[in-house]
């Protein structure tokens, strides 16, 4: 049949029971951080631990300074006089080998003298304390230079015109032209003595020297006395400064 119409509702029921209880829910978000809190009193103090085991033996120390210098001790006893020495036989030993000795050296000044004149006579000129040897050979600048310093001397350079002259004798007797120990090396146009010395005495040919072909830095000797830059290479005598 037809739906019949809907009915008033009925009186509340009575209260169930409690129900279980439910599921715990999640943890809330933490809290501010509160205020720090006051110190709390001092404890007491502890009582002291044992003794801990002995450590190895350490490294020895470095010296300490030195101590205060003790009293001076007393003088000693003067010992035994000694007996007197002689004197005449060692002062008469002695006198002997200086009068021997003198006359060593009087033989040995003789013969000295004796080879120098010989010396000077056949290869060199002596002038004042100077003694200029040649052995007469032909040497570029430099070889000549190291021939007279492992000689014990250099190659001469007259300082005023007795000095020329003796060269200049040397000259003539080989009838070769000889190398000075004058140079402008160092610096061009200022010309040295192998001492490092600027020359204080010339003798140049007019119109020298002209550095020709600018290569002449050293000095050669003519049979006329006269001066001439010359280049190193050639090879010139050799004459020796003692």
């Amino acid at each position: 049949g037809e739906k019949g119409n809907k009915g008033s509702s009925g009186d509340s029921g009575s209260h169930g029971s409690k129900g279980l209880q439910g599921l715990p829910g999640a943890p809330g978000l933490a809290g501010l951080k509160g205020d720090k809190g006051s110190a709390g009193e001092k404890g007491n103090k502890g009582s002291s631990g044992d003794s801990g085991s002995h450590g190895s033996k350490g490294l020895q120390g470095l010296p300490g300074a030195p101590g205060l210098a003790g009293l001076k001790g007393d003088k000693g006893s003067e010992g035994a006089k000694g007996e007197k020495g002689r004197s005449d036989d060692s002062e008469l030993r002695l006198t002997e080998q200086l009068r021997s000795l003198k006359e060593q050296l009087s033989t040995l000044q003789d013969n000295f003298n004796k080879y120098k004149k010989a010396l000077i006579f056949s290869i060199g000129k002596e002038v004042g304390r100077k003694l200029f040897v040649t052995n007469g050979l032909e040497y570029e600048y430099e070889s000549a230079k190291r021939m007279c310093s492992e000689a014990g001397g250099v190659i001469a350079a007259p300082r005023n015109a007795i000095e020329n002259r003796a060269l200049q004798e040397i000259v003539l007797k080989h009838n070769k032209r000889a190398f000075l120990g004058i140079t402008d090396q160092g610096t061009e146009g200022v010309f040295m003595y192998p001492t490092g010395e600027r020359i204080t005495y010339t003798n140049w040919f007019p119109n020298e020297p002209n550095d020709y072909k600018g290569n002449e830095d050293c000095t050669e000797l003519f049979s006329e006395g006269k001066w001439n830059d010359a280049t190193c290479t050639d090879k010139r005598i050799a004459i020796c400064e003692f």
